[in-house]
């Protein structure tokens, strides 16, 4: 009955229908693109990290963000706090409000579906519930309503409107920014009727809002940072409130016209007050405004005709030596400068870096160990890339991809390394074994197979010194793997190395308390080789030790051996004359990684290796202790107190 009552209807719309066809075909598309055009933003989401980075900063600082960028202004004009020192953070809902017609009164969702409340069920503590209003002093809602929003825990309400019943709501705790308080109610001017949707805020001067966007509010008001350009802003917003910083400690110190420094525009030239000021506090500053276009008889370079910013903060966390010394020579600071880019050059976020003997060498210094004060310490780590310059671009690297390298200056967040030097770190390895390869394991990939330049053959013997920790466990590992036969050396409370490196024969000496080496005269380590070997003695000894060693290598060593000395964890070797080699026509190097990793092939050659070896589990990666990047003195003291049974890292 009710189709044949409609069917006169449906013969008047059906030449409406034939046409509306086409469409019908296309709504999926059309409805797509109308999604894209209103919901969240695509470019870009904001991450829980990234909400609590831009919490820490001043709305004004934001707004500056924004402005460099070219952004339009996005403080939400007229939504102050209900009470002061009111603070809110939180990605964007938003509900539109639309005046009050009887017709949309009709057909709006009633109840629980209505779209307030289902921007409601939408919040959270992480989210900031956004309602543009039809007038500042129309009531968004009241106690009633707004109860619902304290058991959600929300983070934030900002409206352009106002809002009623005004004790009960601040004693529901969450941050509220509104026009004003209003005793008038809302749906006699207003009703509900988008959820999720794009809106505008403020009265006069609207800002929009997409959903996702990121809301910041303070004492002095509320600012909206699209979702898609949240990283840039911060880092530049934090750049920002960096220097004023700086600025006012210096003003507080030195009192004088604030003009000297202030305001600042970019570029900031180094000659001026600005950059002296902040040379002087080692702080990096470069240009935010676009660089001119270069002139057509000028090559290209790196950077040239874009913004000169980089997806990192100006300044990052590190370990830096300002000073030679002991372990607490080590400064964590959180102000030095992150490293620029130069073209072939990757930025690499650090996840984890390395702690090995030769940064205490440098840290130390002295004629072979030698950097320019002050320095980040460090030369190994490993995290992800987060930036790419055109020639890495064209090498195959990417952002996103996770990466290990071994440069000086990785006791930090962020690191430009070289293409050449970055190794992908492949599915089945982990980011912490990769990291360890880099120094250690690599340098013990080329002395077990060709430091000792072919002078020792698989199923010959080699004797490596302590085996208990870092490089010389790796060594054993490997010498194994390629078929020689092994004698390994260390101390009381290490022998549980033995099952992990396989040795052929442990010899175990006593401890010296304090020191990263054992007590090498407790045995007769001499005498205890020629008896495994039936007096002919090694082929090679890898040798990390150094002095306390030297001597036992030596005389350890068959016709024709060659002693690798490659560390002096007991201090270097001293000098001797050759003349003391001709008893056996010995043979003897000094090698340093970088003359074996000297060329891209040579690095992969050796990263493939080792590499298969650990996701094959041939290899046992040994990671003893992490410690915190803020820990690096007691990382030290924990290595050069000879207390590590494998690799050391610090986390970032």
């Amino acid at each position: 009955p009710a189709l044949r009552r409609a069917a006169p209807a449906l013969r008047r719309a059906a030449p409406a229908l034939r046409r509306a066809a086409p469409l019908c075909a296309a709504a999926p598309a059309l409805l797509a693109c109308r999604g894209l055009a209103t919901g969240p933003a695509s470019g870009g989401a904001v991450s829980d990290e990234m909400l609590e980075k831009l919490g820490t900063l001043s709305t004004q600082a934001l707004v500056d963000g924004l402005w460099v960028m070219g952004w339009p202004p996005a403080m939400v004009e007229g939504a102050r706090g209900l009470k002061p020192g009111q603070k809110c953070k939180g990605r964007a809902i938003t509900l539109r409000m639309v005046p009050q017609r009887p017709d949309i009164a009709a057909d709006k969702p009633a109840g629980e579906i209505s779209p307030e409340y289902e921007a409601f069920e939408l919040c959270g503590p992480k989210e900031v519930l956004c309602i543009s209003s039809v007038g500042p002093w129309e009531s968004v809602g009241g106690d009633i309503k707004f109860l619902r929003l304290k058991q959600l825990g929300l983070g934030g309400l900002v409206t352009d409107g106002s809002v009623r019943d005004t004790d009960e709501i601040l004693s529901y705790g969450f941050p509220c920014f509104s026009h004003s308080t209003t005793a008038k109610q809302g749906p006699a001017a207003m009703q509900p009727w988008e959820c999720n949707g794009v809106i505008e805020l403020g009265q006069t001067n609207p800002v929009v809002v997409r959903p996702g966007d990121a809301i910041i509010g303070d004492q002095d008001g509320v600012v909206v940072v699209p979702a898609a350009a949240a990283e840039k802003v911060y880092e530049i917003a934090h750049f920002r409130e960096t220097v004023e910083g700086i600025i006012k400690e210096e003003l507080v110190k030195n009192p004088g016209p604030p003009g000297k420094y202030y305001p600042f525009k970019p570029p900031i030239k180094p000659e001026s007050p600005l950059g002296k000021l902040l040379d002087s506090k080692g702080v990096k500053y470069y240009s935010t405004r676009a660089a001119p276009a270069p002139r057509r008889s000028t090559p290209a370079r790196f950077g040239s005709g874009r913004r000169q910013l980089s997806t990192a903060p100006p300044t990052m966390r590190a370990v830096v030596i300002r000073e030679n010394g002991p372990a607490e020579s080590l400064k964590y600071e959180t102000g030095f400068p992150t490293p620029s880019l130069a073209d072939g050059q990757v930025l690499v976020k650090n996840e984890y870096t390395g702690i090995n003997f030769i940064d205490t060498y440098f840290r130390k210094g002295g004629p072979a160990y030698t950097q320019q004060l002050p320095f980040v310490s460090g030369q190994e780590g490993g995290g992800t890339i987060v930036d790419v310059t055109p020639k890495a671009a064209a090498a195959g690297l990417a952002a996103g991809q996770r990466v290990a390298y071994s440069v000086l200056g990785t006791y930090c967040e962020y690191t430009a390394v070289p293409a050449a030097k970055v190794v992908q770190v492949p599915d089945g390895v982990g980011l912490e074994q990769a990291v360890a390869c880099m120094t250690q394991g690599f340098t013990a990939h080329y002395l077990t197979n060709h430091a000792h330049a072919g002078l020792v053959k698989p199923g010959e013997w080699m004797l490596i010194h302590g085996v208990g920790g870092g490089t010389c466990q790796w060594a054993a590992q490997m010498a194994k793997l390629k078929g020689y036969k092994v004698i390994g050396t260390c101390p009381k409370g290490k022998e549980g190395v033995d099952g992990a490196t396989a040795c052929d024969e442990l010899i175990v000496t006593d401890t010296i308390a304090g020191t990263p080496y054992e007590d090498y005269s407790s045995v007769d380590i001499v005498g205890k080789v020629m008896e495994v070997t039936n007096g002919e003695g090694v082929k090679a000894v890898i040798d990390g030790i150094g002095a306390s060693t030297v001597d036992i290598s030596l005389d350890s060593l068959a016709r024709r051996g060659i002693f690798v000395t490659f560390g002096n964890a007991s201090g270097a070797v001293p000098a001797f004359p050759p003349i003391r080699l001709i008893k056996k026509s010995l043979f003897m190097t000094r090698p340093k990684m970088l003359d074996y990793v000297s060329t891209r092939e040579e690095l992969m050659m050796r990263a493939d290796e080792v590499f298969g070896w650990i996701a094959s589990g041939d290899l046992k990666v040994g990671i003893d202790k992490t410690f915190d990047l803020e820990d690096a003195v007691a990382g030290h003291q924990y290595l050069e107190a000879g207390k590590s049974k494998g690799k050391l890292l610090y986390k970032i």
